[in-house]
């Protein structure tokens, strides 16, 4: 029986295992950028660690409130013993004492309350930080695959153009000894642009799903690499950056230090106290009990007491410091990015325009001439590198902008997913959607 009930708790305990890691790995999809970045924060180990940060400064709010514990004190001697010759010892003497915190807990509170809040917006800004890192990986991930892809063309291309014969073309076209090596080449170099395509696919892949915390059979696909488009003005980008989760995190530090302050200031002397006594001594009419309430205050004599609110006005000093030197380097990121961006953004336009838009023509024209007989295998081969160069170099300034846009996003602090609620108003956020999507 006792084997039974074994083996059935066996069973229960795998299938509750094989269900709960079926229930982790979501389905096979193809991947967004959204549902991409919503995985890697609903698994993330460093945000886990942040909500670990929450709890400690949540037990340092519950500490900060609390009273000193009350003392108890005991005393036994001889001295009725000997008053009244009856010796041995007795216990003579009990005290009780409490210490009042004055008005210290009030400022150990909002201490305790700042630091809190500035754990939350640390927080947010680790969701920044791993949205920007998903961002990049999936860019990665996107512009591999259209390598590949655009690889995959390449060697069809290079397989038609060796064979001697168009289909649904009546001109035959003979290939000299010569051209059918110069074609050889140009479809051995398809099939070596091929396995790099699929290397350089592969190692992105396996980044991307380590980073996600899912398998290799949940990525059917990702979206398709497309151009930025509708980005605010920097003007914009700048107000959104007001309330960025870094800066009000750092500004929530500095409240804390300026509390520590009035801490620092209301613990120069130790707390008051007020105890309860009693004493048990022997009188003239035999042993009695004696009752006192004391009071004790410390008299504050030596310099001694403003060496802890130094130092905690220089912390708080330290502080804002760090908060003006990081206003700073988000604005100088932020123009950085913003102009890098507009930069590669407008050198693709004109890249699709003028290069890559003729020399897709370019092929298709030389190709009818080469079958035609009217053009050599020089022009042939001449096209083919245009064409294919070009759109490497097309997507390569894509990727850019891409990566660009996640740096624009995470320096004015936005959240492209809502796994992460931040607070900012219905302007701002069409603003966001629209800087975070790109025109996606």
């Amino acid at each position: 029986m006792f084997l039974r009930y074994l083996l059935l708790l066996m069973t229960v305990m795998v299938s509750t295992q094989s269900m709960a890691q079926s229930m982790a790995q979501p389905v096979a999809q193809q991947w967004t950028l959204q549902s991409s970045v919503q995985q890697a924060i609903a698994t993330s180990p460093e945000l886990k660690k942040s909500i670990a940060e929450l709890g400690v400064r949540q037990a340092d709010i519950n500490l900060s409130g609390l009273w000193p514990d009350p003392e108890i004190g005991f005393r036994a001697d001889n001295k009725m013993g000997q008053d009244d010759g009856a010796g041995g010892y007795d216990l003579t003497d009990i005290t009780i004492t409490q210490s009042i915190p004055m008005s210290r807990i009030k400022y150990q509170e909002d201490a305790a309350s700042a630091s809190m809040k500035a754990a939350r917006f640390a927080q947010q800004y680790q969701s920044l930080q791993v949205q920007n890192r998903v961002s990049k990986v999936f860019h990665q991930l996107q512009f591999a695959s259209a390598k590949l892809v655009l690889a995959k063309k390449q060697l069809k291309l290079a397989n038609e153009l060796s064979s001697k014969e168009k289909k649904g073309s009546r001109v035959v076209r003979y290939l000299t000894p010569l051209e059918e090596i110069r074609l050889s080449i140009i479809r051995e170099e398809a099939k070596q642009a091929e396995y790099s395509a699929e290397g350089q696919y592969a190692e992105a892949l396996s980044e991307f799903v380590k980073l996600l915390g899912v398998d290799v059979d949940s990525v059917i696909s990702v979206t398709k690499l497309t151009p930025v488009a509708n980005i605010p003005s920097l003007s914009q980008l700048t107000v959104l950056q007001n309330d960025h989760a870094k800066l009000s995190g750092q500004q929530q530090e500095v409240f804390a230090a300026n509390h520590k302050i009035d801490v620092a200031r209301s613990s120069q002397t130790i707390d008051p106290s007020i105890g309860l006594s009693w004493q048990r001594d022997t009188l003239t009419t035999g042993r009695e009990d004696i009752y006192a309430i004391m009071f004790n205050v410390q008299i504050p004599i030596s310099n001694r007491k403003n060496t802890a609110e130094s130092k905690a006005t220089y912390k708080a000093s330290k502080q804002k410091i760090e908060l003006q030197l990081l206003k700073r380097e988000l604005k100088i990121n932020l123009n950085r990015s913003y102009t890098h961006l507009n930069h590669v953004i407008e050198q693709a336009n004109e890249y699709k325009k003028k290069v890559l838009k003729p020399a897709g023509k370019m092929l298709e024209l030389t190709n009818k001439g080469f079958t035609s007989g009217e053009l050599n295998i020089l022009s042939l081969v001449d096209a083919n590198n245009t064409h294919f160069e070009s759109q490497r170099t097309y997507l390569d300034l894509l990727y850019q902008a891409r990566v660009e846009l996640a740096e624009v996003t995470l320096f004015t602090g936005q959240l492209i997913t809502d796994t992460q609620v931040q607070k900012i108003s219905s302007q701002d956020l069409s603003l966001s959607t629209s800087l975070s999507m790109g025109g996606q």
